[in-house]
């Protein structure tokens, strides 16, 4: 049984990683090369992700993606999708075109970017029009939205292929095991969507109540953990779903509430420098005299290109405002001597750990000023 992942991304590295280690044959198809990689078992074992792969540049065994695709009995469908809201739909389309082209009959597509509601419907028209075979009966189709662990797996899969026990075996291998009931797409599309929303509405809404406070109340709401552990990071990455969503919701009170998720998540960068420039009016520190430095651990590689859309953004504005923003990558920034007070952004709780950490060698190299700003609802400041 022959399986290919069609994108060089963490997710479809994850997936190709599983599948090899159980004995699947399997290749990962660089969408940006044309070229299909063989992920074989002892690789798998060597590396554990696809980041540590591409920067090690084993010898690989290669065939052009034509030849790879066609020959599979399963595709799985995980791009690296570099654009944002409409954009990434003509990227995604772009990508799906270009992957089959080469299908095979009787091949089996596992499509895992979120489509939102009624997204698989216009998927399989594109399919069936591109390849001139129909699905059930040529060619089957599942949909398995990858993301997050807190959103769990979903699975659909057009009616009558339901006793396919070949995909039963490469989802349970893919999920660790997880037993996965086997759904009709729409209800797929549903439930994933309501996953979304339910996880991530409370998420966002915190970050906005918690907008003009004053200092009193923030010191007040910095004893909820619930606050002071959520950073950006951990909402960033939904930007890409609730565009998805909001291009295919039939409610409008429904969309409403989505788009205004959006807006709400577009206008934080904003709201960062606003309190920065706060905090450094307070500290009577002119921005000039100032260097910003963001401190975010992002995966260049991840399917979804929200956080990378949200950092953009974020240091846009800082610049615009302070002029000298920079990411921090080691301890270099930390270490090296400068008489401008340092004011880094913490935006995830794994960059926060990092950064404590760190404080102990700056202090023993007299590092006095720096100052430490959490991305999160409350914009804790530590100095």
């Amino acid at each position: 049984m022959k399986v290919v992942v069609y994108g060089l991304s963490t997710e479809g590295y994850n997936i190709a990683k599983s599948l090899s280690l159980k004995g699947f044959d399997v290749s990962m198809v660089d969408e940006s090369k044309g070229m299909a990689v063989s992920i074989r078992a002892e690789m798998a074992m060597a590396y554990s992700s696809v980041n540590a792969l591409m920067e090690d540049e084993p010898l690989l065994g290669l065939e052009p993606e034509g030849i790879a695709i066609a020959s599979a009995d399963y595709i799985f469908f995980t791009p690296k999708i570099r654009k944002v809201a409409h954009d990434a739909k003509v990227e995604i389309a772009g990508k799906f075109r270009s992957m089959i082209n080469h299908l095979g009959k009787d091949s089996s597509i596992i499509y895992c970017i979120p489509t939102g509601i009624g997204g698989n419907k216009e998927v399989m028209e594109v399919l069936e029009h591109v390849t001139n075979m129909k699905v059930n009966e040529d060619i089957n189709y599942y949909y398995m939205p990858i993301a997050t662990d807190a959103l769990g797996y979903v699975i659909g899969s057009t009616s009558i292929m339901r006793e396919d026990q070949g995909i039963y075996r490469i989802i349970e291998c893919v999920t660790d095991g997880s037993k996965i009931s086997m759904m009709d797409i729409q209800s797929a599309e549903i439930l994933y969507s309501n996953r979304v929303l339910s996880h991530y509405i409370p998420l966002i809404t915190a970050f906005e109540l918690c907008k003009n406070i004053s200092e009193d109340t923030r010191s007040i709401l910095r004893e909820e953990e619930g606050l002071r552990e959520l950073f950006i990071d951990d909402v960033a990455s939904s930007l890409f779903d609730l565009y998805m969503l909001a291009n295919s919701i039939e409610s409008a009170t429904l969309a409403h509430i989505i788009n205004n998720c959006i807006r709400s998540l577009e206008a934080y960068s904003k709201h960062i420098v606003d309190e920065v420039r706060l905090l450094l009016k307070k500290k009577d520190l002119r921005a000039s005299k100032c260097k910003i430095v963001i401190a975010w651990s992002i995966d260049s590689n991840e399917m979804r290109s929200s956080r990378t859309a949200m950092l953009s953004l974020l240091s846009s504005r800082l610049r615009d405002y302070v002029g000298d923003v920079d990411m921090l990558k080691g301890t270099s920034l930390l270490e090296v001597y400068d008489e401008r007070t340092l004011v880094i952004l913490a935006c995830s709780r794994a960059d926060y750990e990092r950064i404590k950490d760190y404080m102990d060698k700056v202090k023993s190299i007299g590092r006095d000023s720096i100052i430490v700003v959490k991305a999160n609802p409350l914009c804790e400041v530590i100095d």
